[in-house]
């Protein structure tokens, strides 16, 4: 089971910490994401996953809560200060 970090972030897009879960796969990952997001009261969760033998995380796709709805890695958005959304 892969792990995926989850970011949670404030409205101006901070994020002061994550979680780290297993999930079956991307779309199990997003909407543990969404729970994440209504526990934690944020505006969004970033969902990456965590790198195996590849020393590089994967962005997954973030969860928006203004606008309940989860974006994949292939739908733009933008991603943490200083991340890289490239696989």
């Amino acid at each position: 089971m892969p792990t995926y970090l989850f970011y949670p972030r404030r409205a101006d897009g901070v994020s002061l910490t994550f979680i780290a879960e297993g999930a079956d796969n991307d779309l199990d990952a997003l909407e543990l994401a969404s729970d994440i997001a209504a526990a934690h009261d944020c505006a969004g969760v970033f969902v990456w996953e965590a790198a195996a033998d590849s020393g590089r995380d994967r962005f997954v796709g973030e969860v928006d809560r203004q606008s309940r709805a989860p974006h994949s890695a292939s739908t733009p958005v933008s991603t943490p200060a200083g991340a890289s959304a490239e696989a």
